[in-house]
């Protein structure tokens, strides 16, 4: 890859990364683990190192929105269905976490889009990050306080427009404003809170059950409050100059490509397509299992969710950390892949068998090690495919990051589907996403690549010994 070219990838990955919304912290592993580096990656003009009183403020509104942002997908929301609806929560939580996710992958590429373009004596990124706190605010306040399952969707929606709209903002920021020797540091804790966020929020409402507005409005007013405190300290410069007319015709070409021109290109498409999928199938009704399967109150739900998602981040680490090493080693990067899709297979058949807690933490340990594999390897095969030679790094990317998105907004309208054929047997959902993890291995073998043995596996730099 030419350094034009690599210049260019790292521009889109940060373009691409801004469009990201995980559904659910299992997604949240996997895109934090291949994309906050990515973000974070195009050096562009010098910049002085940034202070870290100015970090502490900044990575503590990352922590802040996760709590608020990812906690209700994997738990919150499914009480609060049930709390409303428990003879339809199947179908209705189905379509409180996919409408949202259908609506951002709309809403969230044109706010970065737009934000480029605010021309705002407070910045550019400040205005967005403040209305999408309101949104998040708001809407978490409805779905606490709704009285019917559509409210529910409605006030989630709200909320997950506005959540979606704050973390594009942060990451955008930290590509304004962050030198290159500093980015892997502060990817590396960034990736960390994001992921210890929905922990601490899943415990906090363990505790609330009984009080959904609190489960609800206290993460999202915590969140909202350090936002605020984060945006009053906002380095965030207005630009000068009026920028040029928004390319319509070359943002729908970002949206497709011709995959027989480039077949390597549409397996990778397809693939990673497979895998969020059944990365969704796996997190929509786990509350929901724990309860029919194994009798378990919402309280103790919490505790089990919680201890998953605290090991499943040294799992993950660990998994990322080895392959990352033994694939750069072997040169190879398609066996990685390949067996981190059937792993995240045998974890999700482990959990549609559960007969213990224990079984279901096993289950998902094996599923977040599959997604720490699967995130460190997967962005090089993506360097490995793109058509270099057409200088379009950035639309082709970001027609790639489409197959985590569509796939992540229409897999928990599927499962929900899946369930109502299967009157209400949540094993069919696991099972089907064990299957659809299947087909995303097989996707991979067609993919004709070379060895890359300079290409790094890993989006998120790690200080060493030579300083990188």
């Amino acid at each position: 890859m030419s350094t034009t070219d690599g210049a260019s990838s790292r521009r889109a990955s940060t373009q691409s990364a801004n469009t990201e919304s995980p559904i659910g912290p299992l997604g949240g592993l996997e895109l934090e683990a291949e994309q906050i580096g990515a973000a974070m990656a195009d050096p562009g003009a010098p910049q002085t190192k940034v202070r870290r009183r100015y970090l502490v403020p900044l990575v503590a509104a990352y922590f802040a929105l996760y709590v608020a942002w990812i906690t209700p997908i994997g738990f919150t929301l499914a009480i609060r269905v049930q709390q409303i609806d428990p003879e339809g929560k199947n179908t209705a939580l189905a379509l409180a976490v996919g409408i949202p996710g259908v609506i951002v992958v709309i809403t969230s590429p044109l706010a970065g889009v737009l934000s480029d373009r605010t021309l705002s004596r407070f910045g550019r990124r400040r205005p967005w990050f403040f209305g999408g706190a309101m949104l998040g605010l708001i809407g978490s306040a409805m779905v606490g306080l709704a009285p019917s399952v559509a409210v529910v969707v409605i006030g989630w929606s709200i909320a997950y427009i506005g959540y979606s709209i704050c973390g594009a903002m942060i990451l955008t920021h930290l590509s304004d404003l962050l030198p290159e020797q500093q980015r892997g540091k502060v990817a590396g804790i960034a990736g960390a809170v994001t992921q210890i966020g929905p922990i601490v929020g899943i415990v906090f409402a363990g505790a609330f059950v009984a009080i959904p507005f609190v489960m609800f409005a206290a993460p999202a007013a915590f969140a909202f409050v350090i936002g605020i405190v984060f945006v009053a300290l906002m380095k965030d410069k207005p630009i000068t100059q009026r920028p040029g007319p928004v390319d319509v015709k070359g943002l729908l070409r970002g949206f497709y490509f011709n995959p027989r021109r480039y077949p390597n290109l549409g397996w990778v498409w397809i693939s990673r397509a497979f895998i969020f999928v059944a990365l969704s199938f796996s997190t929509t009704y786990g509350v929901y299992l724990l309860g029919s399967r194994l009798g378990l109150a919402p309280a103790a739900i919490a505790g089990v969710a919680a201890t998953v998602g605290g090991l499943s981040i040294i799992v993950a680490i660990g998994g990322a950390v080895l392959s990352g090493f033994l694939s750069d080693r072997l040169h190879s990067r398609k066996p990685f892949l390949i067996a981190s899709a059937i792993v995240l297979a045998a974890g999700m058949i482990v959990v549609a068998t559960l007969t213990s807690a224990t079984q279901y933490i096993v289950g998902g340990l094996l599923t977040s090690f599959a997604i720490g594999v699967y995130g460190a390897v997967d962005q090089a095969v993506q360097l490995d495919v793109l058509p270099h030679g057409e200088n379009q790094n950035g639309r082709y990317l970001g027609i790639i990051q489409l197959a985590n998105q569509v796939p992540q907004a229409v897999g928990p309208l599927l499962a929900g589907g899946l369930i109502a054929l299967a009157a209400g047997n949540y094993t069919i959902v696991y099972i089907a996403g064990a299957v659809v993890s299947v087909l995303g291995a097989l996707a991979i073998i067609p993919i004709s690549i070379g060895r890359r043995a300079l290409d790094s596996t890993t989006s998120i730099s790690l200080p060493n010994s030579r300083g990188n």
